[in-house]
């Protein structure tokens, strides 16, 4: 059974043409199926108009009251439905209906659990679109090409295997719940060229708004398809700030107490770790719940001390060495010691020092 979602907002002219058409091409092609609609509580009768349509035909119709979002009304279709294999369009008919069944035949031959409607591959287009707007959709899928092979990753036309979501938390941000779950359930996926087309009545929902909910969307998702670098990223930000510290306490005691900058620089790197371990531990690697203090905080200090004595070995070979001859110039001595150290705290600290596993250990 075949289980097509359409979610809406204030669709009421289009609602009464698209449900019948999808019906028609389900029958013609021999396909048993429903119309899934989840509705935003329309303010123009989109709703009413969904029930009318469910006294004659397959139709489900669920209204939410205090909720809005495309993906969010997707991912409540897919409660919803009946069906092994479900498909997502828009209800404005901007996508072709009579594509529904090259959707599907793919997932029912077993090919792959996934199909996307193109636009941009090879036999798809968009129809009367102007330059700017082509230009912002290119660019877009563009943004989104560390995520996916995907040729029109934007795309909003999409039918699945309802078993590949099994396990899969989707929390999706604004309107791209294709692209959500593209990256998320990492399933096999075909891609079918369609002609889309602009909505003939009512108001397009895009809008600025949504055009950052897709940056908002597409940082979230990075961050879930490359853990470890944004960690480290964020890690790299967390060192940098510590080095902020580090560099200031340093050159205050060198300066103002007139020690060794080698001396100097175990009192910064005490002030740097523990403003460092803060950030860590509810920030780059958030295991304020899963670590105890003590133990994650002795572990951070005595990864952070061998990175410092790997610090300060450097230091001191440059300090002998390549002495500049020029005003504070220990303190370049001191930032390439810190760059060295950094890839071993990060590992360390990822690790050992905040491993939920080696704490339940202890």
């Amino acid at each position: 059974m075949v289980s097509v979602i359409l979610p809406t907002f204030n669709e009421f002219e289009n609602i009464k043409i698209i449900v019948p058409r999808i019906l028609d091409v389900l029958s013609d092609s021999r396909l048993e199926g429903e119309v899934v609609i989840v509705d935003d509580d329309s303010p123009d009768g989109t709703s009413d108009a969904a029930v009318r349509l469910a006294r004659d035909y397959p139709v489900r119709v669920y209204v939410r009251k205090n909720e809005r979002g495309l993906a969010t009304a997707v991912m409540k279709g897919f409660e919803l439905a009946s069906g092994d294999i479900c498909v997502i369009m828009d209800a404005d008919l901007s996508h072709p209906v009579e594509k529904i069944p090259k959707m599907v035949k793919p997932i029912l031959e077993g090919k792959c659990d996934v199909t996307v409607g193109s636009r941009y591959t090879l036999g798809g287009d968009c129809e009367s679109w102007p330059f700017m707007r082509r230009f912002i959709s290119k660019f877009s899928g563009l943004l989104a090409r560390g995520l996916t092979s995907l040729s029109d990753p934007t795309s909003g036309f999409m039918a699945i295997r309802r078993s590949a979501l099994k396990g899969i938390i989707l929390d999706p941000v604004g309107w791209k719940i294709v692209l959500e779950v593209i990256v998320k359930t990492r399933a096999r996926f075909q891609e079918v060229p369609i002609i889309f087309s602009d909505r003939q009545t009512g108001v397009s929902k895009l809008d600025t708004r949504v055009q950052a909910q897709y940056i908002v969307h597409l940082w979230r998702l990075y961050l879930f398809r490359y853990p470890v670098f944004f960690q480290f990223l964020k890690f790299c930000i967390v060192g940098f700030c510590g080095l902020m510290v580090d560099t200031a306490v340093l050159i205050g005691i060198v300066e103002f107490r007139h020690l060794d900058p080698r001396v100097a620089a175990v009192f910064a790197f005490l002030c740097a770790m523990s403003a460092n371990y803060v950030l860590n531990r509810f920030w780059t690697f958030n295991t304020a719940r899963a670590t105890r203090f003590a133990t994650s905080y002795a572990r951070f200090v005595a990864i952070c001390v061998t990175g410092f004595f790997i610090r300060l070995g450097i230091m001191h070979l440059l300090i002998e060495f390549l002495d500049m001859g020029v005003e504070y110039w220990y303190v370049p001595a001191s930032i390439v010691g810190i760059f060295v150290a950094t890839i071993f705290n990060f590992v360390g600290t990822k690790f050992i020092a905040f491993s939920s596993k080696l704490n339940e250990r202890t």
